[in-house]
């Protein structure tokens, strides 16, 4: 029986020199960014509330560039603007995966699943909602009493 140190018995194997090929995987950076923005395309024409939370985030920042916010208040806009958009459409994958489960079918545990994801979105509606007005509310007082 050969004698091994320690070290060599319980090396890790070596990676393979190219990544295994996987069917789905895509071909490069172009090619995944294709994919993510038929995703965004798809959302924008079938789901009402990502239109909604595109045009409060148009309406935000006109409203932010008109009050001449701060660059650490337009960072803060801009992370709870993409955070909101992110989630909806996080919700929206979540709501088709959850319809291609049920297949059709009312399913209890599909209502569940997608109504935990509706309160998700809710909550961070809110929280971005309130921090949006503890930037902007300063900024609009400051401006109506100004006059």
């Amino acid at each position: 029986m050969p004698s091994q140190t320690i070290e060599q018995a319980t090396e890790p194997p070596m990676p393979s020199p190219t990544p295994p090929e996987h069917p789905f995987k895509s071909r490069s950076f172009w090619h995944s960014l294709g994919h993510a923005l038929n995703g965004l395309q798809a959302t924008f024409y079938t789901e009402r509330n990502f239109r909604t939370h595109l045009f409060m985030t148009v309406l935000i920042s006109l409203l932010a560039a008109f009050l001449q916010v701060s660059p650490t208040e337009w960072a803060i806009l801009i992370l709870c603007m993409t955070v909101m958009i992110a989630m909806e459409t996080l919700n929206t994958a979540l709501e088709y995966l959850v319809d291609l489960w049920a297949d059709g079918a009312f399913r209890q545990r599909a209502k569940r699943v997608k109504d935990i994801a509706a309160g998700a979105c809710l909550v961070t509606a809110f929280g971005v909602g309130l921090s949006g007005a503890c930037v902007l509310l300063p900024h609009i007082l400051r401006h109506v009493l100004s006059k």
